[in-house]
């Protein structure tokens, strides 16, 4: 005589084991995808900065490098330039330009309006007076310019930021350097 065997499915004790396995590999499957997710917008937001970074240097070394003169004022953190067509020369004092002829690049704080740091550009022979250039530097050291002892060619520095993986905000700097045209 032949036994007969019952199928009768699975054990309680099986179907939770399954159960268990099934979720520590849904739990990993659900951490990588976070990081992944983390990782690309940390890499998205940075190479969004840089590319400001350099869109904003590129047009900032265009327009410096057609200038007669260029000086920084650390106190009002304004880089201002004479535009090699202007005939009003810059002062000692290296204020912002009053005479729509000069230039400048202003670094400018938080304001009521603008929530990040931010450079704005008052160009020359241009009434509208600063316009936004470069938005979300970082506080205090956005917009840095250094000249080596006699000579006339400065280092620029801009200084922005992005958002890290961990939501924090990171540095993210752009270094250049310029002479006026003589």
């Amino acid at each position: 005589m032949k036994k007969v065997q019952i199928n009768r499915g699975f054990t309680l004790m099986e179907l939770l084991i399954g159960l268990v396995i099934g979720m520590i590999i849904l739990a990993g499957m659900s951490s990588v995808f976070i990081t992944q997710t983390r990782t690309s917008t940390m890499l998205s937001d940075k190479t969004a900065g840089m590319g400001d970074l350099y869109l904003a240097s590129q047009m900032m070394q265009s327009e410096l490098r057609g200038s007669k003169t260029i000086c920084w004022n650390a106190a009002t953190s304004s880089l201002v330039y004479q535009p090699f067509d202007s005939p009003i020369a810059l002062t000692a004092a290296c204020l912002a330009p009053t005479a729509a002829t000069n230039g400048s690049f202003e670094f400018r704080p938080i304001s009521g309006t603008k929530p990040t740091p931010y450079i704005c550009w008052n160009r020359p022979n241009d009434g509208t007076g600063c316009q936004e250039l470069l938005r979300n530097m970082l506080p205090v050291t956005g917009l840095a310019v250094t000249s080596t002892v006699n000579t006339t060619m400065r280092t620029i520095v801009l200084t922005s930021q992005y958002r890290g993986q961990d939501g924090s905000a990171k540095p993210l700097s752009l270094e250049f350097k310029i002479w006026p045209r003589n």
